[in-house]
């Protein structure tokens, strides 16, 4: 399995599949148990709001709750909420085809210098990668799984 390494942006589906203890998720898991105190993990309020909202619908509100209150204790994610990411992702947005979270993702590696990392190859994505690359590395995790 190839290693995710490096600061790096959380998009909501990445933190999704680590909390659902998915193969995927496992790449995120091996990556935050040897994490170099250089290598910081950002995501932004936005991300929190579509992960708890996924887990609710998933699994219900006291296990959404539990999940996103022990990951925010570990203070391994630096959360991200301030005007520049908001206005930053609202740029994105009105330029790409792609979710607001996805946006926030890459504001947010924009802002603190680091890949923007999504869980899988989402077609719309992809298709305005292809369109035209974006100011940051884009990582998939599922493209890291052995």
């Amino acid at each position: 399995m190839r290693r995710l390494r490096g600061s790096v942006a959380l998009d909501s589906s990445v933190l999704i599949e680590y909390l659902m203890g998915t193969k995927t998720g496992e790449v995120l898991k091996g990556y935050l148990e040897t994490l170099k105190p250089e290598e910081k993990v950002s995501c932004s309020l936005l991300t929190i709001s579509e992960v708890f909202y996924v887990l609710c619908r998933l699994k219900g509100a006291k296990f959404a709750e539990e999940k996103i209150s022990d990951m925010l204790a570990s203070r391994v994610l630096d959360l991200h909420d301030s005007m520049e990411v908001s206005v930053r992702a609202g740029k994105i947005k009105c330029e790409r085809g792609i979710s607001l979270a996805g946006c926030s993702c890459i504001a947010v590696a924009e802002i603190t210098n680091a890949k923007a990392v999504f869980a899988e190859r989402e077609k719309e994505l992809v298709k305005e990668m292809e369109k035209r690359p974006f100011n940051v590395e884009i990582i998939f995790l599922r493209d890291l799984e052995s």
